[in-house]
């Protein structure tokens, strides 16, 4: 009786990496675009070639040129981090309004978050540390040392509440066997993500930069509040438990391979406009 308890037990934990770990990479390849391709519309309508590839955005229009004023490398540093700051907002509007969801529509819905919260902080924070991207923003804004400083740990902690929050949604919707004196099972926050965040970084690996590879570590901070986050109140939220894997989560599955496999051609392919 015990072995067939192990064996369903082991059966499901092995299912929700599974599709933990399909969303994720899925949710990664799509903020990735949205983010490259927002800041490439920008660079074009500002007269400025570029092109989107696996590795991030190569300008192919020199910094001595006339194109690049004040406004235009303004507007094409902000334009991805304030993307994803709209983005991660409006996920978190989905997720917390669609009362019924499966969970591979749970998963990548959280992953997205998570993805584009660490697009808009963590950015912020390797680029200060870089000196490149919103920094050079900074400097042409005339923000001082201390302010920058300031900014920066104002963004560490911003992430951690957005890993509160997410915890939180999380704390909501799950079964209470995934649950352990109303904490979520250690167990489960492994296996649901941080085995499927580090299996991404590393099949994605060889096609980042140094700084995208250390934006993406940043993203621990969102995710390590989820293993101390007690259960809300669900006082004004009326989100339902996730049911049993359904057949809907396979068929999203094969959707989201597709659509990373398609993704990752595109990308590199380059994509410009």
């Amino acid at each position: 009786m015990k072995s067939i308890r192990f064996n369903t037990s082991l059966k499901e934990i092995l299912l929700i990496f599974i599709i933990s770990f399909v969303s994720a990479l899925f949710a990664w390849y799509m903020q990735r675009i949205l983010s490259g391709l927002t800041t490439l519309y920008f660079s074009y309508d500002l007269n400025i070639k570029a092109i989107l590839h696996l590795d991030g955005i190569t300008f192919f229009t020199p910094s001595s040129s006339q194109a690049w004023t004040r406004d235009a490398i303004v507007t094409i540093n902000l334009a991805a981090p304030i993307m994803n700051l709209f983005l991660g907002l409006i996920i978190m509007a989905v997720f917390i309004f669609s009362r019924r969801k499966s969970w591979s529509m749970a998963f990548f819905l959280i992953w997205l978050m998570i993805y584009s919260f660490t697009g808009i902080f963590g950015s912020f924070v390797e680029n200060n540390i870089a000196r490149t991207g919103l920094y050079t923003v900074s400097k042409l804004m005339d923000i001082g040392v201390v302010f920058q400083i300031i900014f920066v740990v104002l963004a560490l902690y911003f992430l951690y509440i957005m890993g509160l929050t997410i915890g939180k949604l999380v704390m909501l919707i799950i079964p209470e066997k995934f649950k352990q004196e109303d904490k979520i099972n250690t167990t489960f926050f492994l296996t649901a993500f941080v085995f499927p965040w580090l299996l991404v970084l590393a099949i994605t690996f060889k096609g980042l930069s140094a700084s995208i590879v250390f934006t993406y570590l940043i993203g621990l901070i969102v995710l390590l509040p989820f293993n101390w986050m007690q259960a809300p109140e669900k006082k004004g939220l009326h989100l339902k438990t996730l049911p049993g894997f359904l057949r809907i989560d396979v068929l999203s599955l094969l959707v989201y391979l597709f659509g990373v496999l398609l993704l990752h051609q595109m990308l590199g392919m380059g994509m410009s406009l």
